[in-house]
């Protein structure tokens, strides 16, 4: 066993979470309104255009969670994710040299309150080389495997997640400290 394909396959459950949750957020029509209103910030102003988008979105990112866990379709999904998740790298980065710095990324949600900016794009750049290395061999999920596997999926879930909460709480502070 080569540890890179062991990563390949803690990498694909970490991506499963991270696009099922994109996803859920994005399919979950409570959310629709925010995420329409999201796209007019982004420049797609008409509102069924938004919401099919939204819609589209969402089902292109469950799809991709789905078969990111998958062999025989890993491949294919993490080009996806790399391409999905450069698109949205792109589209941060037109808004932040347009200069706008106050609307929502989008990524978590519309509870995150986290704002479009330079660490989310640099973390964005960090997830699409991360993402590919899911195109390597799997190890196998053999049982004796598992466990670790799962433990070091959940550790890059709770890494993630703190790197969020960090983009998050500095965006707080920095506001705090202009008033």
């Amino acid at each position: 066993m080569n540890v890179f394909n062991f990563l390949s396959d803690a990498i694909a459950l970490f991506f499963l979470w991270l696009f099922m949750r994109a996803a859920l957020h994005k399919l979950h029509t409570s959310n629709a309104e925010y995420y329409q209103q999201l796209f007019a910030e982004y420049g797609i102003s008409h509102g069924q255009l938004a919401l099919a988008l939204n819609y589209i979105l969402g089902a292109f990112e469950l799809v991709i969670a789905v078969t990111l866990i998958f062999e025989a379709t890993r491949t294919p999904a993490a080009l996806a994710a790399a391409l999905l998740l450069s698109m949205y790298l792109i589209a941060m980065a037109i808004q932040l040299m347009k200069g706008k710095r106050d609307i929502s990324c989008g990524c978590s949600g519309p509870n995150a309150h986290i704002k479009v900016s330079w660490p989310l794009i640099v973390r964005n750049g960090l997830l699409v080389p991360l993402v590919l290395t899911c195109t390597l061999q799997t190890a196998g999920f053999t049982s004796s495997l598992w466990f670790a596997v799962l433990m070091t999926g959940a550790f890059l879930i709770l890494t993630y997640s703190c790197v969020e909460n960090l983009i998050a709480n500095a965006q707080k502070i920095s506001i705090l400290r202009t008033h």
